[in-house]
This record gives C-alpha cells, structure tokens and sequence, in this order.
C-alpha cells in the first residue's frame, strides 16, 4: 500500500478505529433514519386517511411503485458512488473520491430531472398501469403530478446523504432526514385540514421535506465536508466515475426494479380479485398501502445496519486493511480492479 493510503487509514478513524465502535456510529444512525422515515409514511397515511379517505391512501399506493423506481435509480447512484468514494478514501485519493461526489450532484440532476420529465408526460398512463381504478385515477393523477417535481431532490439527497457517511459524518445524513420528516409531519395535517388541499397537500409536504434535507446536505458539502466538497470545476461527468459507480450500484438498482415489479403485479391483483369480493379493489388497495407502510419499519433495522456499515468496508477494501493475512503496511493482497485517474 502506498505512503499517502497509509497515512490516509492512519488520520480516518475508519481506517484505525474498532469495528464494533464504528458500526455503533455509523450504523445506529442510520437505523434510526429508516425508522423515522417509516414512521413518517405512516403518519402520512393516517392525515390522508382522515383527511381525503381511502381512496386518498390507494392513490399513493398506486403512486408507490414510480416512487420504488425512483429509489432505483437513487440507490444504483448514491450506493455505487459511495461505495466507489469510500474505496477511494481508504487507498488515499481523496480527489478521486471529492470527483465522485461532484459527478454524483450532476449525475442524480440529470436523471432527476429525466424521470420528471418522463412521468409528466406519462402521467394518465403510468397510474393505471400500476393499478389505479377509475375512482382513485384522479388522485393518483394530483399526487403523482406533484411528487414527480420532487424526484431530482429526492434523488440528489439520497445521493448525498450516502456521500456524508462516506466523509464520516453519519449523523449528518440522519438529521438531514429527521428535519425534512418532522417538517413533513407538520406540513400535512396544515396543507390537508386547514388549506383542504387534499392528497396535493400531502404532496407538496412530501416535496418539500425532500427539498430541505437537499439543502442541507448539499450546504454541508459546498461549504467544505472533512475530505470532500463541491466544486464547479469537478462536476462534469468522467467515464470513469460514471463507470464504477454504475458497475458498484448496479445491484442496488435491480433489487429496486424488482420490488417496483412486484408492488405492480400486486397492486393488479388486489384490484382484480378485491372487485371479485365484498371488499372492492379500491378499498383493498388502501389497506395494503397501510400495510406495506408498518412492514417497512421491520425492514429499517437491517438496510439500516447495511447502509451504516458500507463506508466502513469500503474503506478498508481501498486501504487493504483486512483481518486476514493482509496487513496495512503490507503489499496489496490482491490488485485493484479501480482505474487510476
């Protein structure tokens, strides 16, 4: 391993510290980020429920499965960009990994903005493609109209907040959501009671709490993070980058894709068989938006501790510190598959 890798492990506390002691910082956090935003849905449930009815909480299941596509292109970038950043910390290119971070802001804002684009003029046919009656349509449409404004956000903060664990501040990435759930908290029963706006205001908080964890996170790294910042001049895309990051994301993203197509295939289902049924496909697919919503929290412990731990064995994959054989102050056990810049 070289001399700036070396030194490099020796000033990260990733790189030197117990792993127990890191997955606690690290990984708690993010646990604690997926409950939260678990909680916060179903909150978000219950205001919609009380507010517009159950055909307001199937309309976001109908929506639920754009939103999964979405999470697939934000994992497949915010996990392979991270996972390739922290690789690149732990062999001590900290420019590699500050270039890694500006071509993720550009590259979440492209696709962002393409996914918008795309659902915008889509937006008739993508609701009832995923299930959508002709009585929950109309809200599918509004809420869906509105969410999709926010997916370049949603995308840039899920990218960023891997990003700020990378750079060893998972706490960051933890408050950036707890604001944007607890402004969403607020929001709700304002825009849905008191403003009547119905599931668009229940949009429109969702937007809106996605915007401020950007901009948060998206200050914390203009201003300068502890390894990496934004910079103009680095925020054109590199083949290189561009490259890793989907070849380290791929994976993330296919498991998202699959679960969009499962989440359609039952939504269909449950319309198909619930219109067979006393219980109606409407009301059917109210009750599994519900549902769906509490299973996430039983979920949030274990991609939690995942999402936590990545930077961790990222990093020491780059800096080959390993509790094998292979020693920091070792030659490398096995080449790196990374191209140099």
């Amino acid at each position: 391993m070289n001399t700036n890798a070396a030194e490099q492990t020796k000033q990260n506390p990733l790189g030197y510290e117990k792993v127990g002691k890191l997955l606690l910082s690290f990984a708690i956090p993010s646990i604690i980020s997926c409950l939260v935003n678990s909680i916060y849905n179903i909150v978000d449930q219950i205001f919609i429920g009380q507010g517009v009815g159950y055909l307001g909480n199937a309309a976001t299941t109908v929506v639920f499965p754009l939103m999964t596509i979405v999470m697939a292109f934000a994992t497949l970038i915010g996990s392979g960009g991270s996972a390739y950043a922290s690789i690149m910390m732990g062999e001590g290119r900290e420019k590699e990994a500050g270039l890694t971070l500006n071509n993720l802001l550009t590259i979440s804002l492209g696709v962002g903005v393409l996914i918008t684009v795309l659902g915008i003029v889509f937006l008739d046919p993508i609701p009832i493609r995923f299930g959508a009656t002709e009585a929950v349509l109309p809200y599918a449409r509004e809420y869906g109209s509105i969410v999709l404004l926010g997916v370049p956000f949603s995308i840039l903060g899920i990218a960023l907040s891997n990003m700020a664990r990378v750079d060893g501040n998972p706490r960051l990435s933890m408050y950036g959501i707890l604001i944007g759930a607890a402004l969403n908290t607020v929001l709700d029963p304002v825009y849905i009671f008191i403003f009547h706006w119905g599931v668009k205001g229940a949009a429109v908080a969702t937007i809106t709490s996605q915007i401020l964890s950007c901009v948060i996170l998206t200050l914390y790294f203009a201003r300068g993070g502890k390894h990496m910042s934004l910079h103009f001049s680095m925020m054109k895309p590199v083949a290189r980058v561009c490259k890793m990051t989907m070849t380290l994301g791929v994976s993330s993203g296919i498991t998202q894709l699959v679960a969009c197509i499962m989440q359609v295939v039952m939504n269909n289902s449950l319309v198909y068989y619930g219109n067979q049924s006393e219980v109606t496909g409407d009301v059917a697919l109210s009750a599994m938006g519900i549902v769906m919503k509490i299973v996430m929290i039983l979920g949030s412990f274990c991609i939690g501790f995942g999402v936590g731990a990545q930077p961790i064995l990222g990093f020491n994959y780059g800096a080959k510190n390993t509790t094998g054989s292979c020693r920091p102050t070792s030659p490398p056990c096995w080449p790196p598959p990374y191209p140099s810049p």
